[in-house]
């Protein structure tokens, strides 16, 4: 193997080291996600992007960390067929992590500007149910204490009792936004990131196929 093959071989080799460890920090974050977010998930019902963020997080970082794992092995054994299967693979992770991003960019707005009308419902509903939202996001009322007309709060509004206006956390519509925000930015970045990777990592891929695909046809004759 020339130093032109060899470099690409293990360029592609770490590239994968670092897709696997990607795929890995995707997961992470949809899990993290999906994990705080099911304590509210009876209010949302009806928005389908925080239904389907987290679980698309999920299920695209693992799918990123097999495939990854396939092309680790087939840039060390330099098999065509393993190389061309694994850029056949990348180039739908791609279109798929493409479309968690825009999905994530595009509809972020929107779902942020439906929180206040979302928590006020739950709140007017059933204010011991939205007590658990309180304490999964050590936030207090939908606009802040003031939203119980009261000087007496809940302890779930406070990190210790007694509990009062003075001590309450900030209001759940901003708590809830910004956790939205940051970790629907953070996956929609990590998703962004793996596919330039990507990118340069298809092209060494078949390169490294057609080197294999040549290797193997001299040595026949």
């Amino acid at each position: 193997m020339g130093c032109g093959e060899f470099l690409v071989k293990y360029i592609l080799f770490f590239a994968n080291l670092f897709f696997a460890l990607a795929g890995i920090a995707l997961l992470g974050l949809g899990v993290a996600v999906e994990l705080k977010w099911s304590q509210a998930a009876d209010f949302l019902d009806n928005s389908p992007i925080v239904q389907l963020t987290p679980i698309g997080a999920i299920v695209i970082g693992c799918i990123v960390f097999v495939v990854a794992f396939f092309g680790c092995c087939g840039a060390i054994r330099e098999s065509n067929c393993m190389l061309i299967t694994y850029a056949i693979f990348m180039i739908v992770l791609m279109v798929l992590k493409i479309t968690l991003a825009t999905l994530i960019f595009v509809k972020q707005d929107a779902l942020l500007a439906d929180i206040p009308k979302w928590l006020g419902d739950a709140f007017t509903k059933d204010k011991q149910a939205f007590q658990q939202i309180e304490r999964t996001f050590e936030c207090c009322g939908v606009s802040g204490p003031e939203s119980y007309l009261s000087l007496t709060l809940p302890d779930s509004c406070c990190a210790g009792t007694p509990c009062t206006i003075v001590n309450a956390h900030p209001g759940c519509t901003k708590v809830v936004g910004d956790f939205l925000q940051t970790f629907g930015l953070a996956i929609g970045a990590v998703a962004i990131v793996i596919v330039a990777v990507e990118l340069v990592a298809v092209v060494f891929g078949l390169c490294l196929a057609n080197h294999a695909r040549n290797k193997s046809r001299r040595t026949r004759y």
